[in-house]
């Protein structure tokens, strides 16, 4: 039996990136969980930022921003900048985290974190106490030692991203590989079909 928990607004995981607003002399990043993919052609992602951040602000001025995926094991950083703001203090200098600048936008990449996204904003969308904002992925990096042996995908498990729990609010990394997608379901009969002897 299910219980019935009314509206939520969990999903387990979430991933959780560092979303960069600014340039190579004023950035801030923060901690997002509420973010994902929105389309494949043009390749776009989509982050709900709260309006009162001022990430969001810097990427208004811009129009432009970057995703920055840490890995598990920099957890407290990554923490760290979504608990702190940085209207009061400058993450960088705190964490000792350095910038490079990006290759098609204006929003710097996090070096420190292994995996990066370039995005110009597309659209923004009024959500209540959030914005969702839309932006084309441009650029993509990755560093040499979380790719795959054919040196052009990102190996998951070298990645080791760092996911959050919602409603427990906990940090954790990703499990084994359970099966290949688009692949294990051709392993699924159809009910009430039979399979030639």
């Amino acid at each position: 039996m299910k219980k019935s928990l009314g509206p939520t607004d969990r999903i387990y995981p979430m991933p959780c990136p560092l979303v960069l607003g600014g340039t190579m002399d004023q950035a801030d990043a923060l901690a997002v969980a509420w973010i994902g993919i929105a389309s494949g052609k043009p390749p776009s992602v989509a982050a709900a930022l709260r309006k009162t951040r001022r990430t969001l602000e810097l990427i208004r001025e811009s129009g432009e921003f970057t995703v920055n995926i840490p890995t598990a094991e920099q957890a407290a950083i990554a923490d760290y900048f979504g608990i702190v703001s940085g209207r009061a203090t400058d993450k960088f200098a705190d964490t000792g985290w350095t910038l490079a600048p990006s290759l098609a936008v204006a929003a710097p990449i996090i070096v420190e974190c292994p995996y990066n996204l370039e995005c110009k904003v597309t659209q923004e969308v009024d959500m209540g106490e959030h914005v969702l904002v839309i932006g084309e992925i441009v650029q993509s990096h990755a560093e040499e030692a979380i790719l795959d042996e054919t040196g052009e995908k990102v190996d998951v498990a070298k990645l080791d991203p760092l996911v959050y729990i919602a409603g427990s609010r906990e940090y954790r990394r990703l499990g084994e590989k359970v099966a290949d997608a688009f692949s294990i379901g051709r392993t699924v009969v159809p009910q009430g079909s039979h399979e030639d002897v």
